[in-house]
């Protein structure tokens, strides 16, 4: 399945817009923004515009930046951001439909579909579509927390720190968001994986359950 980008009329706008409105409410100018996260003003600029889509190290730059959750960018979530989800019968939206997934489309041929009715606090559970040849970031990144991967369908490449791992359907791997990473779609096929990142740094990787006496 490839990216539909007439999924809206622009996404890049959908993302842009709401860059603006949180830098805004936040008092920011773009200048300040930018020197905040190491980009120029004209990036910053150029995202608002709807002229380029940020990376994913840019958004999450901008994301503790500005202090909102990478849920806020989502297009089709705005009426969730500050509901919490509540694990009793309410107004019934404890299941996602696939097509009534929130989303992000992002720089490279990423796209990101929330798997949850609504923003958790404490967590991203994402489902992560690759283009073909599309690239998380062409370098490394960082931000902090936890990340959790496990791949569905084509197969992922991942970099952490100096080590280099290659999943492929069924092949899972965990390690923390602040070891420099980047992801790569290295097929001719969409590749999608289910994602949980910890955004707060509580946890900072597998647990080691070597006692020590």
């Amino acid at each position: 399945m490839e990216l539909d980008p007439t999924t809206v009329a622009d996404p890049a706008t959908d993302i842009g817009l709401r860059v603006a409105a949180h830098r805004t409410r936040a008092g920011l100018k773009v200048s300040a923004l930018a020197r905040q996260i190491g980009v120029s003003a004209s990036l910053i600029s150029q995202i608002e515009r709807g002229q380029s889509r940020p990376s994913v190290s840019t958004l999450f730059a901008i994301s503790e930046a500005l202090d909102v959750p990478m849920d806020a960018f989502f297009r089709d979530g705005e009426a969730n951001q500050t509901a919490p989800l509540r694990l009793v019968r309410d107004d019934g939206r404890h299941v996602v439909r696939r097509g009534d997934r929130a989303s992000i489309d992002i720089e490279g041929g990423v796209r990101w579909e929330r798997l949850t009715p609504t923003q958790l606090d404490d967590l991203e559970f994402l489902e992560l579509v690759y283009a073909p040849g599309a690239e998380s970031h062409s370098a490394l990144y960082r931000h902090p927390g936890l990340e959790m991967v496990l791949v569905l369908t084509g197969r992922l490449t991942i970099h952490v720190g100096f080590e280099t791992y290659e999943l492929e359907p069924g092949d899972s791997i965990c390690f923390p968001s602040s070891s420099p990473h980047r992801y790569v779609n290295p097929t001719e096929q969409t590749t999608r994986a289910v994602s949980v990142i910890v955004p707060d740094g509580a946890m900072h990787g597998p647990p080691n359950n070597t006692r020590r006496p």
